[in-house]
Parts: C-alpha cells; sequence; structure tokens
C-alpha cells in the first residue's frame, strides 16, 4: 500500500506508528500523534481530551490509516528479519544458557515464550474439564479441583481447603437430594 492520498491522514498514520514504537505506552497518545500531523486539538494525552477524542474518531472513520499503520508495522519487522523462527531460535539458544547455568527459572520462561509464540498455549484458561478418573486420593481430587480453576500448582494447605470446600459441597447436593425424596415420598404416599 502505497503512502495515503490525504498528506494529513499519512502524516496520522506515521505518528501513531512513530509513537508505538518510540514510545512507553504511558508517554503515547494517539491525541499527541494527532497534533503532530498538523491537526489542532488541545488536551493531548488526557482522557477525554479534544486531541484525543478528534483522534479516536478520525481512525474510526478512515480505516486506511490502521491498515497504513500495520503496513508500516509489517515493513518494519520485514526490514529487521523478525520471524517467528528467529524468535523460536533465540529462545532456544537462551534456554540452553540457562539449562547450562541451572537457572531453570529461566529456562522455563524461555519454554513457554517459545510455546506462546508457536501458538501451542495461549494466556485464555482452557476449558476442558479436569479428569478426575485417575485420582487416587482426596489430596488428589482438591488438586484437580484447584487447577480445573486455574490454579496451576496448589499448595497442601489449599488443597485441604477445596477438599473441605468439596465435603460440604457434596453434602449439601445430599441434603437437596433428601429434601426433595422425602417431598416425593410424601406426595407419593396419599
Amino acid at each position: 500500500m502505497p503512502a495515503l492520498a490525504n498528506p494529513r491522514h499519512e502524516a496520522f498514520a506515521q505518528a501513531i506508528f512513530a509513537g508505538l514504537l518510540n514510545s512507553s505506552r504511558e508517554t503515547f497518545s494517539k491525541g499527541r500523534a494527532y497534533q503532530r500531523a498538523g491537526y489542532l486539538a488541545k488536551d493531548a494525552g488526557v482522557k477525554g481530551g479534544s486531541a484525543e477524542v478528534c483522534a479516536g474518531k478520525l481512525l474510526k472513520k478512515v480505516q486506511p490509516i490502521m491498515a497504513r499503520v500495520r503496513e508500516l508495522q509489517a515493513q518494519l519487522a520485514e526490514q529487521t528479519a523478525e520471524t517467528r523462527e528467529k524468535c523460536v531460535q533465540e529462545l532456544n539458544d537462551l534456554k540452553r544458557d540457562a539449562h547450562a547455568e541451572k537457572a531453570y527459572g529461566a529456562a522455563v520462561s524461555a519454554v513457554m515464550g517459545k510455546a506462546k509464540i508457536l501458538n501451542f498455549i495461549t494466556d485464555a484458561p482452557q476449558a476442558n474439564p479436569a479428569d478426575f478418573s485417575q485420582a487416587k486420593s482426596m489430596a488428589d481430587i482438591g488438586r484437580k479441583l484447584l487447577q480445573a480453576i486455574g490454579f496451576s500448582s496448589p499448595d497442601d494447605v489449599s488443597i485441604q481447603a477445596a477438599i473441605e470446600a468439596n465435603d460440604a459441597f457434596i453434602d449439601r447436593l445430599n441434603a437437596i437430594r433428601d429434601a426433595a425424596q422425602g417431598v416425593t415420598v410424601e406426595n407419593g404416599g396419599e
């Protein structure tokens, strides 16, 4: 995609791109990019300021601006030769170095980063229900209950609390069943 036909739109896209590239999230603002593109507005960087509001409207109204920003990002990635394969190779090197230094935490972080790049895992919790068929003890059940809600490495105190919560839950279900059967027996006996 060539530069945008409207020079201010192109300047705005370039300013958004430069802001994303060179600034921390605290200092970057679409309102500042809006002003750098030659638009007049006040309160850049202030939520609700006219620069921020006008910049947001422009981004929503003129779709080619965001397409241009994405294109500029893709061009930069291509120029710097950043690829998934290169990132994975760098993480493999870091993992190897960390493992050699017995820095296992760093090695695990490198492996996890590689897994995310390759989309083997995501930050979203998995929707798979816990498989209790392999549980051999109440501690296993407590651990699996906690893991099912995202507590990946529960400690013994938490496992015990989960077992107690499960027991209370089962007691409540039994009470509901008993109450319902009692009503059924009474109604059926008339």
